[in-house]
Order: C-alpha cells, then sequence, then structure tokens
C-alpha cells in the first residue's frame, strides 16, 4: 500500500449550516482549528455526520473546495463523494483529486444496492480512478445501507483491482471480521474503527485509527483513552469508555443525530440545525440536554476552542 496508515482520531465532520439553512463555509477554518487544538488527526467530511444525504453535488464540492484549504502533512482530509450515484461519485472524485486533499471514501449503494463483491468494487472502481493520487477508503456502514457483504473477500478483490486504494472505515460491530480485516497480507491495509462507542473494542482488536461524529466535541477523551490503552490502564480506559456510551445514550432521548450538534454549540462552535427529516432540538430540550451532560461529568472531558 502506498498510503501511510492512519493512527490517532480523524473527526467525521458537520456540514455547517447557517440560520437559513445553506451551507456556512466561513466557519470551517475555525472549525479545523478547534479540531487541530484538540489533537484530531484530519476530517472526514460530506459523510454520514455531513448529511451527504440531504446536500447536494454543488454543496459537496463548496464543502471539499473549503476543506481543502484546511489540508496539511498533520492533518488529512477525507471526502465521502459516492452513496448511491456512480456518475455524480465520480464528478466529486476528480473534484478531490483537483483539491488535492488526501483522499476519497464511498459506501455501498444504499437503495439499488449491489448483492455481491464483485458488484460493489465495480461500482467502485471509476470513482476510486478519477483521484488516482488520492487514498480510497470504503466506508462499511451496513446498519444505514444494509448491505452486509464479506470484508474479507472485498479486501482480496479490491486490493488486487484497486491502485490506490487504502483501506476500510469499518463501522460495523462484527469485531471478529474487523480484527481479520486488520490481519490481511500481514497487515497490508488500513482498517479505520468507526463505532465511538465502542472505541475500547476497537483498540483491543487492533485498531490504530478511528473515524468518528463525538470526537468532533470530546476528543479529549477519546484521547485519554487512547493513552490509557496504550499504557495498560484497563480499569481507565473502561470508565472513560463507559463515560462516551453514556452521553452517546443520550442521543436517543435528545433528538437522534441532532443532539450531535446541539453539542457542537455547547462547546463553542455553532454549526446550526439538521436538514429534514431530523428534529431540531428546540431550547427547552438543549437546555435538558445540557444538564444531562453536566450531570455525567461531560464538560470536563469535551473540545475546546484556542485562544486567541
Amino acid at each position: 500500500m502506498k498510503f501511510k496508515k492512519i493512527t490517532g482520531l480523524i473527526a467525521a465532520t458537520f456540514t455547517p449550516f447557517d440560520s437559513n439553512n445553506q451551507v456556512d463555509l466561513k466557519i470551517i477554518p475555525q472549525y479545523k482549528n478547534l479540531l487541530a487544538h484538540n489533537n484530531i488527526k484530519g476530517a472526514f467530511i460530506c459523510g454520514t455526520t455531513g448529511e451527504s444525504s440531504s446536500t447536494s453535488f454543488e454543496e459537496k464540492k463548496q464543502v471539499i473546495d473549503a476543506w481543502a484549504k484546511c489540508q496539511e502533512d498533520n492533518f488529512k482530509v477525507i471526502a465521502m463523494v459516492s452513496g448511491t450515484n456512480q456518475k455524480e461519485g465520480i464528478a466529486l472524485a476528480k473534484a478531490s483529486a483537483e483539491a488535492k486533499i488526501y483522499g476519497i471514501s464511498l459506501n455501498a449503494p444504499y437503495y439499488f444496492k449491489t448483492a455481491t463483491v464483485r458488484q460493489l468494487v465495480d461500482f467502485i472502481k471509476p470513482i476510486a480512478a478519477a483521484a488516482p493520487d488520492q487514498a480510497v477508503y470504503f466506508y462499511h456502514i451496513p446498519v444505514l445501507t444494509h448491505v452486509h457483504l464479506n470484508m474479507l473477500e472485498f479486501l482480496d478483490i479490491a486490493g488486487k483491482e484497486i491502485e490506490n486504494f487504502a483501506g476500510i472505515k469499518y463501522t460495523h460491530n462484527d469485531l471478529m471480521e474487523f480484527n481479520r480485516c486488520l490481519r490481511v497480507e500481514h497487515g497490508k491495509y488500513d482498517i479505520l474503527w468507526g463505532w465511538d462507542e465502542t472505541c475500547l473494542a476497537g483498540l483491543a482488536m487492533g485498531a490504530k485509527g478511528a473515524v468518528g461524529s463525538t470526537y468532533n466535541f470530546a476528543a479529549p477523551l477519546y484521547n485519554d483513552i487512547l493513552a490509557a490503552f496504550q499504557s495498560g490502564d484497563m480499569e481507565k480506559a473502561k470508565k472513560l469508555q463507559e463515560l462516551s456510551i453514556d452521553f452517546i445514550s443520550l442521543y436517543a432521548k435528545y433528538g437522534g443525530a441532532a443532539a450531535g450538534k446541539a453539542i457542537m454549540s455547547m462547546v463553542g462552535l455553532d454549526c446550526g440545525s439538521f436538514r429534514a427529516p431530523i428534529k431540531t432540538l428546540d431550547s427547552i430540550e438543549t437546555q435538558a440536554l445540557h444538564t444531562a451532560l453536566e450531570a455525567l461529568g461531560f464538560f470536563d472531558f469535551a473540545s475546546s476552542l484556542p485562544q486567541i
């Protein structure tokens, strides 16, 4: 593999919207500074958290161009360019290549689904070819795509046929398959853990890098989990992971995905609301969420904006 493996945390970023529900690009430099200040190693943009299914082609391209200006050697930008539309994926891959971001990602088509690994690789190949110098990651998230394909078979075929294939963003709970993917060809591929509330489990199975939405606003917590795990203090790592589990468990009560953007505002960066059909929290719900987070001690581990 010609791409160096990612270690540490990559934030799956929100797409910021203004009060008129339009993409707010001016926030992105400050957003990048927030992430870098909290030891986040990059941004995974236009993905599930970035509302890829609710944003237009032109909006995605604008977001890619804006984040590309934040690309640095120690801060990688990866854009999700496709989910269902191969032609749009090719166009966004070309835009990503022109913007010179580090990588692109795609998930399995989730409307007309790929029934076999062969179909999935054939869907991805022309998109990957449109960004030949970018690392290509498959975004495996069967809980949303409902595409349950064997990732070992996928690595075997994609690794042979896609020259710039780097690995998988693995957002699934099959720890046995995840570990086996890590060990393919003596660890050839970059397999990134994608389930925040089980980050410790991913580390225990061999993960070195992870991508997640809650790293946006709770990076110190997860960096402490990483540090505790690496030092062998499993009891501390488990207690910190339990805090992650507890605050993520609040999502179901306080707006689901919308809770994430509400928490971003609480740590100092207003990314606006989610687009329909996701429900926006009202002021009473937001205050109740804040109170619940305080009761957990969440803000002792929350991300902070750099001092100007």
